[in-house]
C-alpha cells in the first residue's frame, strides 16, 4: 500500500507547480522565447480548445470524476510504471484546474504558443495532456503496466 501512494508525488508536484505559476505569472504578460512562447494571462470558463464556455460547474464535476477515476485505476487495476505515472499527472492537472473553478469560477491560463494559432493553456492543462498521451503509450506499448488485482 505504501508503494501505491508514492506514485501520487508526480501529481502533487504538478499541482504545486500549477498553483505557483498561477500565483506568480498571472499579472505578467511578456514574450519568453521570441516566436515560440509568451505569457498572456487570461481566464477560461470552458475547457481545452475553447469548448463548453461558461460550463464551470459541469467541468468541476468532470474534474472530480477524473481524479476519482485515476485514483481508482491506480488502486483497483494496479497500474504500475508509466501507467501509474500518467494517471498521477492527469489527476494533478485535474485538481489544479478544479481549484481554479471552485475558488475563482474560471481557470487561469497563461502560456501561449506564438508559432501556431492555438489556445492559451496552463501547467495543469499540460499535465493532463502529457498524462493522457503517456497513458495511451502505456496502454499500447506497455500493457504489462496494467494488471488487475
Amino acid at each position: 500500500m505504501k508503494k501505491a501512494w508514492m506514485w501520487l508525488w508526480p501529481g502533487a508536484l504538478l499541482l504545486a507547480l500549477d498553483r505557483a505559476a498561477k500565483l506568480w505569472l498571472m499579472d505578467t504578460a511578456q514574450v519568453l522565447i521570441p516566436g515560440v512562447l509568451a505569457l498572456r494571462p487570461t481566464r477560461n470558463t470552458g475547457m481545452a480548445l475553447g469548448l463548453f464556455q461558461g460550463g464551470s460547474a459541469v467541468l468541476a464535476a468532470v474534474s472530480v470524476l477524473l481524479v476519482l477515476l485515476c485514483l481508482w485505476l491506480m488502486r483497483g487495476v494496479r497500474a504500475t510504471g508509466l501507467g501509474r505515472f500518467s494517471l498521477a499527472l492527469m489527476a494533478g492537472g485535474a485538481l489544479g484546474n478544479l481549484w481554479d473553478r471552485l475558488v475563482l469560477g474560471s481557470v487561469q491560463d497563461m502560456f501561449e504558443f506564438l508559432f501556431v494559432d492555438f489556445y492559451i493553456f496552463n501547467v495543469a492543462d499540460a499535465g493532463i495532456v502529457i498524462g493522457a498521451a503517456l497513458c495511451g503509450v502505456s496502454l499500447l506499448f506497455r500493457p504489462q503496466d496494467w494488471r488487475k488485482k
